[in-house]
């Protein structure tokens, strides 16, 4: 529990070109709750935006939509508890960062939930006004750093997607984490038909501008919970996580390919041309025991697939397909 909050009297006015900061707090304790609030709104030195959610099913929802700075996460909730708390927060989003507060004082769970991607650890009983704002300007200014350090490590130069190798290790994460939640995630994986002649004709400065496009549309309308990554040359991924069945994915994959195959604006040489593209797209869902490279694989062999159908459509996975034979057809 944390301790009651003595009224502060302000010395100096709130600064109002302090960036204000959007804080989700996830705690089922309506106590608690209140305490947090009065800890931050008595801060002279930042200005808070403030969402609560007691459990993580609307904490997932919250993310999606509000899009938080920071969350301050309870691990003790109604519906889950302890570090699986953070594990199913932190395979859902990655990108927001967390301070974890309990009413453990355990230092080893502490030392367990920065492993697990937490910023900071605080128990309850040692919370106080300061130590909390702290804590958060802290928490957000580190999570920035390292992120843009991620970003440079990670990040496909031309595209601005994750590379291969951030995809791979978000796989093998995500894999571990719904091992043990009983979770689910998918993967597409699209190759562009009729890049090769833009390629050809155009000119390698061509077929840079049509993956700089394509990038970007499929980071058009992403949300938090899901990624785009460039898995090499003009193939990519899309890796989806809580979705509700794998008609929604399709739903989705439909749109994206609708907009993927808009024409695409090239400029060379200071004329304007147009370039077309198709997308052929394999879907594999996840299933226990799946390795990353497995599950491309299988998400591989379902795109060579769509290429077969005539190019331009959706294969799902299935275990009859055939191996993959790129000989086949001219991509």
């Amino acid at each position: 529990m944390l301790q009651p909050v003595s009224p502060v009297q302000h010395t100096t006015p709130r600064q109002p070109f302090y960036p204000v900061i959007r804080l989700l707090i996830v705690e089922d304790d309506p106590d608690d709750v209140y305490l947090i609030k009065q800890m931050l709104h008595n801060d002279n030195r930042k200005q808070f935006d403030i969402n609560h959610c007691n459990n993580i099913a609307l904490c997932l929802q919250q993310i999606e939509a509000w899009t938080p700075d920071l969350i301050l996460l309870d691990l003790g909730l109604g519906d889950t508890q302890g570090l699986e708390t953070l594990e199913k927060l932190k395979a859902f989003n990655h990108t927001t960062p967390v301070i974890v507060l309990t009413g453990n004082n355990d230092e080893q769970l502490g030392e367990k939930a920065i492993k697990y991607g937490a910023e900071d650890f605080l128990p309850k009983a040692d919370v106080t006004r300061i130590l909390l704002s702290r804590a958060v300007r802290y928490a957000i200014e580190r999570h920035r750093m390292r992120y843009e350090l991620e970003q440079k490590a990670y990040q496909d130069m031309l595209t601005g997607l994750l590379n291969r190798s951030a995809l791979y290790d978000k796989l093998e994460f995500l894999a571990r984490q719904c091992e043990r939640n009983h979770a689910n995630f998918a993967v597409a994986l699209l190759d562009l038909d009729g890049f090769k002649t833009i390629n050809d004709q155009l000119g390698h400065h061509a077929g840079d501008q049509v993956l700089t496009t394509i990038g970007q549309r499929l980071q058009k309308n992403l949300r938090a919970s899901d990624l785009a990554a460039r898995y090499g040359g003009d193939e990519f991924v899309l890796l989806f996580t809580n979705y509700h069945c794998q008609q929604d994915l399709l739903q989705v994959l439909q749109r994206k390919q609708q907009l993927l195959n808009r024409p695409i604006t090239l400029t060379l040489e200071g004329e304007t041309k147009l370039a077309h593209v198709g997308t052929s797209i394999g879907l594999v869902e996840w299933k226990p025991g799946l390795s990353a490279s497995a599950l491309l694989k299988c998400a591989d062999q379902a795109m060579y697939a769509s290429k077969r159908k005539g190019k331009n459509c959706i294969t799902v996975y299935q275990d009859t397909l055939p191996p993959t034979r790129s000989d086949d057809f001219i991509i």
